[in-house]
């Protein structure tokens, strides 16, 4: 197999001439898959294998590749077995596996943000007491390691000019802040009861950061790294997504907890929640599949695709009327979803 060293320049050979072909990329967890969709008529277009068990996808546009985060063996955060190790990459042009990079000797990478500007990825990992990677893309060389003082470092959002990142802590009282210009922690803002996904406001003022154990979105000031406001959500939050309508997205698993935990055997139907990133009022909530993880949209806002995990399917939503447009069968534990223009055939 190819080795990382192989990835400085992409060898397909697509048409030149053909126009990028749109498509929805999603990492389906328990089926060690990625399935390629067609936005428009919503039929499946490919199913690439993948060692167990991808959860983030990431597309490096420059080079026409996904990058692929192998988090777990098997099991889910809080319930797990081996680590996984790798990040796989896979062609756009031909689907194949180009090569598989391996993280060692760190363990469990989960989030993967490209840094366009650099020419970086970076990849947090549960290993070492939490960490965040950083890898040159030209080669794949890593060229740091962050520490994020958090044993579950999970998601990763980054302010726009690449000087510095957050990371949202599962079990951490607080959000990691990096330096990346030093490839520093510089920073960790107050979180007490853990923190989920997190997402940067398009000009980089504000950080959105979802609680891990209330039902609360935590706006954060960039320049400060100080929390200046707070919106109850329905639940308790999981994913978050940034539209081009200036809406926030949350999803929520609606799931009921009894003293083993989360009972997944019984799931509810799950949610997703609008908040108004102007006024910071929710304004509306609609009912998605069970388990509803990953999030993308398209660039007007007006379609949100939503991964079910638990039910393996993909809910579209058009967000004008909150009503559903379609619903596509993925596999379960159908975990991140991307929406991107891949090269044209």
């Amino acid at each position: 197999m190819p080795t990382a060293s192989t990835l400085t320049e992409n060898p397909s050979k697509s048409n030149p001439t053909a126009s990028p072909q749109r498509l929805l990329a999603t990492c389906n967890q328990l089926a060690h898959n990625v399935i390629l969709v067609d936005p428009e008529t919503l039929t499946e277009v490919r199913r690439i294998e993948t060692p167990a068990e991808p959860h983030v996808i990431v597309y490096d546009e420059k080079r026409a590749l996904f990058y692929v985060a192998i988090t777990y063996r098997s099991g889910f955060y809080d319930a797990h077995g081996d680590h996984g190790r790798e990040i796989v990459v896979i062609d756009a042009a031909t689907c194949a596996i180009a090569a598989t990079v391996d993280v060692s000797p760190d363990a469990g990478p989960h989030d993967l943000i490209i840094d366009t500007k650099r020419d970086r990825l970076y990849v947090t990992c549960e290993s070492d007491g939490g960490c965040v990677l950083v890898y040159d893309l030209d080669g794949f060389v890593r060229i740091g390691k962050i520490p994020t003082r958090a044993p579950g470092p999970h998601w990763l959002a980054l302010l726009p000019d690449g000087r510095k990142a957050y990371t949202g802590n599962k079990e951490a009282a607080h959000v990691s802040v990096l330096d990346l210009d030093r490839i520093a922690m510089c920073g960790s803002i107050p979180m007490p009861t853990g923190s989920e996904d997190l997402v940067v406001s398009p000009d980089g003022s504000l950080l959105y950061a979802n609680d891990r154990s209330s039902p609360f979105l935590h706006v954060i000031r960039t320049d400060t790294d100080r929390e200046i406001a707070r919106v109850e959500l329905p639940s308790t939050p999981h994913r978050l997504l940034w539209t081009s309508a200036q809406q926030l997205l949350v999803t929520h698993f609606n799931y009921k907890k009894d003293k083993s935990g989360w009972n997944f055997d019984k799931p509810h139907p799950g949610g997703v929640s609008v908040t108004d990133a102007r006024t910071l009022k929710v304004i509306g909530d609609f009912q998605v599949g069970a388990g509803p993880l990953g999030l993308a949209a398209t660039d007007d806002g007006n379609t949100v695709f939503v991964n079910n995990a638990n039910d393996g399917t993909m809910s579209v939503v058009d967000m004008p009327s909150g009503k559903a447009r379609g619903l596509v069968p993925l596999a379960r534990g159908s975990h991140d979803v991307i929406l991107l223009n891949a090269p044209g055939a």
